[in-house]
Parts: structure tokens; sequence; C-alpha cells
């Protein structure tokens, strides 16, 4: 009998999905006890990746903060299921956020940013402080159970109090549960307190707890990371935000909800101003940086050397590069191909970054009477590890953020069994 219960734990550890777990468990008693049991769900996690539902897309062409609405057929805002969620039949309607202006949680007309982590959206209003960089309101909702929570200003956030920025990151340590739920979730938001003169960049932290309790952690990081507003937003990798001013990368870590920063380098490229740096995650969960300068994708993978400092060894991130690609050339054959696309030289516009690709398109140079007509939009997909190119359509949004199944799987949900 232990022997057979064994052979049970290894087929079912080699399952695709947690929806085929959630469907194991439903088949008898010994397999629900068997599924749920905190040990095999800590191997099951640890032999497979998250399963991605989805994406969200943001299909506006203007600023991230143009106008949004909700549940109408122009939303900007759509979710696409993966292929792997359309085979595993995942209703895509159950990751809708018209709920949200149905439930008048929103008003009809949101200036808004957004992004996601595993099963929760993060909506930003920025119209809210009626004016550029005060405090905003923001929203974090589950579509799956269609609970959501606002969460307002703190009220030491007040005069002198400016806000650069604000993210969804893991909650507290949770033992074996998932760490980032409606019940377990933080929102770290940039912040620029002008105290007498002598400017402070600061981390404003909101841990959310269960039954409604909630609290605030506000910390000193100016001695850590440069200004908010010197650095640029390379991406997000692995649960993490990454920025950099010149030669120093600040990282908002999104499982400790802490920035940290360190110097680095680019292999054989010059770290200056007219240099365009991107972060992607690669489909190994690693961060990949890649430039398009010249017209030539240039993959970068992180690597760490010691570097001697005054005090003792120390480290320094260098990037070196993995590959690249000359895309007038990589892209020649591709449907709608122009070798005038290219004829500038200058950075592509980086449209959409999925892990492991990256959709591009060039600055075709128009006309405002054909901009008027049809914006002129040629993208096209490359994949970051075999370099690889397609042609993509324009119908699939310009940024997409991954939404996962919530973890661990809720086995409530299994029907009642007898035997």
């Amino acid at each position: 009998m232990h022997l057979l219960i064994e052979l049970v734990e290894s087929v079912l550890l080699r399952l695709d999905s947690s929806v085929s777990l959630i469907r194991a468990a439903s088949t008898c008693k010994p397999w629900r006890r068997l599924v749920t049991d905190a040990g095999f769900l800590r191997r099951f996690r640890g032999l497979h990746e998250p399963t991605v539902a989805g994406y969200y897309f943001d299909s506006r062409a203007e600023s991230p903060f143009a106008t949004l609405t909700m549940g109408r057929q122009d939303a900007a805002l759509c979710f696409r299921p993966s292929p792997s969620a359309a085979a595993l039949a995942i209703d895509a309607g159950s990751f809708s956020l018209a709920f949200l202006g149905d439930d008048d949680v929103l008003p009809s007309r949101w200036s808004s940013s957004w992004s996601v982590a595993d099963s929760l959206v993060l909506l930003i209003n920025l119209a809210a402080g009626h004016a550029p960089f005060c405090f905003p309101e923001v929203v974090v909702c589950e579509p799956l159970t269609r609970r959501h929570r606002r969460i307002l200003p703190s009220p030491d956030f007040g005069t002198g109090c400016f806000f650069y920025g604000c993210y969804l990151a893991d909650g507290e340590a949770a033992g074996d549960s998932s760490s980032i739920v409606m019940s377990n979730f933080r929102v770290v938001y940039e912040l620029y307190r002008d105290d007498g003169g002598a400017g402070l960049a600061r981390a404003a932290v909101f841990a959310a707890g269960a039954t409604g309790a909630h609290s605030w952690r506000e910390t000193s990081i100016g001695h850590a990371i440069p200004p908010f507003h010197r650095m640029s937003l390379m991406g997000r990798a692995g649960g993490s935000w990454y920025f950099h001013e010149g030669s120093t990368m600040a990282v908002l870590d999104g499982s400790t909800a802490e920035f940290s920063s360190s110097p680095f380098t680019l292999q054989q490229q010059p770290i200056h101003p007219g240099v365009y740096l991107y972060i992607a995650e690669g489909r190994d969960g690693e961060p990949h940086m890649f430039t398009t300068t010249g017209g030539i994708l240039t993959v970068l993978a992180r690597a760490r050397r010691p570097v001697v400092a005054g005090d003792g060894e120390d480290e320094d991130e260098e990037w070196a590069v993995e590959k690249s690609v000359r895309l007038s050339a990589a892209t020649r054959g591709l449907p709608g191909y122009d070798a005038s696309f290219f004829g500038g030289g200058g950075p592509m516009d980086v449209i959409t970054r999925g892990a492991g690709f990256v959709v591009l398109s060039p600055r075709i140079r128009t006309t405002a009477k054909e901009e008027a007509a049809a914006p002129a939009r040629w993208w096209f997909a490359v994949d970051l590890e075999t370099a690889e190119v397609e042609r993509v359509h324009d119908d699939l949004g310009t940024i997409q953020f991954p939404c996962q199944l919530p973890w661990p799987p809720n086995f409530r949900a299994c029907p009642a069994l007898n035997g």
C-alpha cells in the first residue's frame, strides 16, 4: 500500500498545472489528502513554473496615463488566455475587469496606469491628486473572485510629499501559503519629501492583512538609490523592477518590497544618455538586458565580477553580450518589409516584452495627414534566445502583463467526495 501511494505521488508530481491538481484532488479522498499536503505542494512548486493563465494587454497607443474605460467594447485593458490556459479550458471571462465598472468601483473615465502581480491587478488613478506628483488613488483587485480593495493615501502624505511610482509586491512571509493574495499583499510607493529644502527619497509600503487590517511603513532610501526623478525604468523580470541612472542600477525586489542599488557596466558598450536600456524576462525567469541602438538588437546577460574597493573586495555587475542581431537583415522577407524603415539607424520602439521575446517597431516617418488617416505601424517579434523573428499584427496590444493562477490551488472548490 505504501509503495502504491509513492507511485501515485510520483505520477501526480508530473501533472502540468494547478488546474490539473484540483481535478486530481476531486477524484477520491486519498488523492485529495496527498495533493493538499503541504510537503507535496512544496515539491510540486519546485518542479513546475507557475501556470500563466494569460496576459492583460494595454492597447492604448498614447501615454500610459490616457483615459481608461472599463467594461465597454473599446476598453483599453483586455485579457487573453495563454496557449496553455486554452488547453486547460480556462475561461478567459473569469479574468475580465469589467466588474469594476459594473460595481461602480471605478468611475467610467479613469486616468490610469496599472500592473499585474500573480492573480492580483493594481490600478492607479493619477487624476485623483488633481496635480502632478500628488498621491494617487489605488485599487487592487482579484478578478477570479471579484474582490477588490481601495487604498487611500495615508494622512502623513500631505504638503511637501511628491509621488513618482507605485508597484504591487508580495505580501509578508506566510509560510507555505501564497505570498500574494487579497489578504496578503504590499503596495510600494516611490516618494520624495521636501523637508526644509533637504529632499529625501523614501519608500512607503502599504501592507494588507486579513479581515481588512492594514499597516503603513515609510523608510528613507536616499542613501541607497539615486533620486527617483533621475532614474529610468528599464522593466520588470523575475518579480522585480529594474531602474538605472548612469552606471548605477536600482532594483525594487518584489518579494521583499525593498530597494537596493549597485554599479554596473556593459561589456563592449558605454553607458551614456544616448543608449536606451531595457530589461526583459528570459524563459529561465532571469533578467536579460537589451538595447536597440543603431538598428542592432544587443542582448546581455548578468554576471558578477569581483572588484577591489578601498576597504576590501566588493562585487560589480557586468552585463555580458549574449548575441547581437542586425534588425534590418533579420527582418528582410517579412510581410510588409521596407528597407527605409531602418534607414535612420535610430533606436526601435519597444512595444511589448514577454518571457523570452520582445516586440519592436521602427519609427516610421509619415506626414500628419497620413498618420491621421491610418497610423503607420510595422511590428515584429524577436526571440531573445534563438534570434528568430516574425511579423506581429498590431492588435496584440502595446503592453502585456502576465497573470498567474493563484497558488496554492483553491481545493475548497473540489466537489464533495465519497470513499
